[in-house]
């Protein structure tokens, strides 16, 4: 059963599509007024190494309000899927060529705040359910390079939590009294 909603599905679809990834940034803090915050919207639609930042796309935001997504070197590592315990997590990627990321870096802090990653069509960012969330959690860690910026983005959940703290141990599990020993109560000698 697809994910998406209907207008994403009738798009995935299509024998051609043109897929654009949406990346939000939310409540970003200024260092010097934590109280005072910013979200970021961008996106990958139309951006090229050679030429630069594409076409801005207009999708909704978290509220459902309508957004303008700035297009620039946007890229995301796909997340894996596993069965173990371990944290979800996914590499965004920002084209810091200009330094204009790396500039407004230094005035707000990045760690923990928000991020939404999501991926539509061009065709369909016109509804709001043109997008589907692929990615959703908190930016654990960020490296600013000359010409990158990279973050790690962390789901929530985390299933060690969600379990007892102590595992399983023969020596404490089951209590009984000294006088019956499991092991050895089905013993006929």
């Amino acid at each position: 059963m697809p994910r998406g909603a209907s207008s994403y599905n009738a798009e995935a679809s299509k024998p051609e599509v043109s897929p654009v990834l949406l990346v939000r940034v939310l409540d970003i803090p200024a260092v010097g007024n934590p109280s005072s915050r910013v979200s970021l919207y961008l996106t990958d639609h139309g951006y090229t190494p050679e030429t630069g930042p594409g076409l801005d796309v207009t999708f909704f935001n978290e509220s459902g309000g309508v957004q303008v997504y700035t297009s620039c070197g946007l890229s995301f590592d796909a997340a894996e899927v596993s069965t173990d315990n371990q944290v979800d997590q996914a590499k965004i990627k920002l084209d810091n060529v200009d330094r204009r990321f790396s500039a407004l870096a230094k005035d707000y802090e990045l760690g923990g705040v928000e991020v939404h990653i999501l991926r539509g069509f061009v065709e369909t960012v016109g509804t709001p359910d043109g997008a589907m969330t692929v990615f959703q959690g908190h930016l654990e860690a960020v490296a600013i390079g000359e010409s990158v910026i990279e973050g790690t983005v962390s789901t929530d959940f985390n299933l060690k939590t969600r379990i007892p703290r102590r595992y399983y141990d023969v020596n404490r599990f089951p209590h009984l009294p000294s006088s019956k020993d499991p092991r050895q109560g089905f013993i006929q000698g």
